[in-house]
């Protein structure tokens, strides 16, 4: 893959080392893979489904923040 910018290679790959942790949830009966911001919240990475309208609700978008008391069931796989 060829990346063309104006930025300094530095600033494009910041942060690149650092490793993230990713942890798969439940919520309102989709899985969701998110990444614990807090010990109340998450931000969505991925979501896992095959039902293509889970996909176009904005409520599961990636980025968006959920809180984790919400979720009905943690499960501690990482990724």
């Amino acid at each position: 893959m060829i990346l063309y910018t104006v930025l300094p290679i530095e600033t494009v790959l910041e942060g690149l080392e650092q490793e993230r942790n990713f942890v798969d949830i439940q919520l309102e009966g989709l899985t969701l893979t998110v990444e614990p911001v807090s010990l109340e919240e998450a931000v969505i990475v991925r979501v896992i489904s095959t039902d293509p309208r889970h996909y176009l609700n904005p409520q599961f978008s990636p980025g968006r923040k959920v809180r984790l008391f919400q979720v009905s069931s943690f499960t501690t796989d990482m990724l």
